[in-house]
């Protein structure tokens, strides 16, 4: 039967009706594929998955409202592999309390149960690319030495830790690797030559631990926490839990000219590791000036290029930080200089930078008490500020 011109009108009439209703399924599959987890089914949840990644938010929290795409989006790629869940903290206040909770969000990655802090990027393919790694071996096998450094053209920012020997030495570092995957990528290099373990770190840097040393975990795993950061590296997605880690004290930003950030750091490497020897109680760091520009403008307060930002205060506890800033001349761009303006910060000589004084106010960390770049005054494991890097 021939459709007649008004069932002709409302098929065109529910057509775009019939589309929004598709849309409308298709963003609630998107937003469903991220667990909500409460009290009553927090315990069984973890317990029913192998492996499991908890977001604790504050709706309020502009920073958590920022990340839900990306998360959302991770949540569908990883979808009957590895499930993502989230937690309104401000609801279940004793799951945010069992947990230490301070300032959101507050990443938990669940395995077998056992909470682990969360150290991948905030955007999806970060997320995604972050979980993966902990879904497949712990140590990834290498044939040769093209291939380790085929590896290492894609380390971007990242800790790499590579042992290089005999099957022996593949069964310690796999048990070591399994036990500390947040610490960075695991490889092993079968070879016939001397054992040895290597950290890739920072600006093409390599530390080495050879001979008996490599044969004790306990020793491989003090090598790898006392080498796993340069004296002076570039913070970003990859790795700034580690740095926020060590951040108890503060911690020193060296900002360049967005085009040049990299070359610039390379040309000055000598003279922030001559600064970084004077303070080691203070991580020193550069990023990414241009990608990161909301971060550096707003938080570092840096819009003149190079500035050297100094914030002062436990980070690692979410502590109010305290910020002071120097516009620098091409005099001034060696270690004497730069360690001696450091040195009147601390001293108390230099005023305090109006502004912004939170490291995590508004991009990087909010907290528990509501509002938006406050701090809470007590640290907690999960809880350490978390920059928008």
């Amino acid at each position: 039967m021939a459709p007649t011109p008004s069932s002709v009108a409302l098929l065109l009439l529910l057509r775009p009706l019939r589309a929004a209703l598709w849309l409308f399924v298709l963003c609630r599959v998107s937003a469903e594929d991220v667990l909500t987890l409460t009290a009553d089914n927090f315990v069984a949840t973890v317990k029913a998955n192998p492996m499991i990644l908890v977001e604790f938010y504050a709706p309020w929290c502009g920073h958590c409202k920022r990340l839900a795409p990306d998360y959302e989006q991770a949540a569908n790629i990883l979808k009957g592999r590895v499930p993502l869940a989230k937690v309104d903290a401000t609801v279940e206040t004793a799951l945010a309390e069992q947990y230490k909770v301070e300032g959101y969000p507050t990443f938990y990655f669940f395995r077998h149960g056992v909470p682990e802090e969360y150290s991948g990027g905030r955007q999806s393919e970060g997320i995604v690319q972050w979980v993966e790694e902990q879904v497949g071996p712990a140590v990834k096998t290498l044939a040769s030495e093209r291939e380790l450094k085929a590896a290492l053209l894609m380390r971007g920012s990242k800790v790499y830790i590579v042992a290089k020997g005999d099957q022996a030495l593949m069964d310690i570092f796999k048990k070591l690797a399994e036990e500390h995957r947040t610490l960075g990528t695991y490889y092993h290099l079968e070879t016939e030559d001397s054992p040895l373990v290597e950290v890739h770190r920072g600006l093409d840097e390599v530390k080495q631990l050879a001979e008996a040393s490599v044969r004790d975990s306990d020793q491989v795993l003090a090598f790898i926490n006392a080498e796993m950061l340069p004296a002076f590296g570039q913070i970003g997605e990859d790795n700034y839990e580690p740095y926020l880690a060590r951040s108890g004290k503060g911690i020193i930003w060296a900002c360049f000219h967005p085009e040049s950030f990299r070359e610039d750091a390379v040309r000055h490497m000598a003279t922030f590791h001559e600064v970084a020897a004077s303070f080691p109680h203070l991580p020193v760091v550069y990023t990414d000036t241009k990608e990161y520009e909301d971060h550096v403008k707003e938080e570092l307060g840096c819009t003149e290029f190079p500035t050297l930002a100094v914030q002062l205060g436990n980070l690692t506890a979410g502590d109010t930080a305290k910020r002071y800033r120097k516009v620098l001349l091409e005099e001034e761009m060696n270690g004497k200089a730069l360690t001696s303006w450091v040195q009147s910060v601390l001293d108390g000589a230099v005023d305090e930078d109006d502004g912004l004084d939170d490291l995590d106010d508004e991009d990087d960390y909010e907290d528990a008490n509501g509002e938006d770049g406050e701090v809470a005054s007590e640290g907690g494991a999960g809880s350490a500020a978390k920059t928008e890097l």
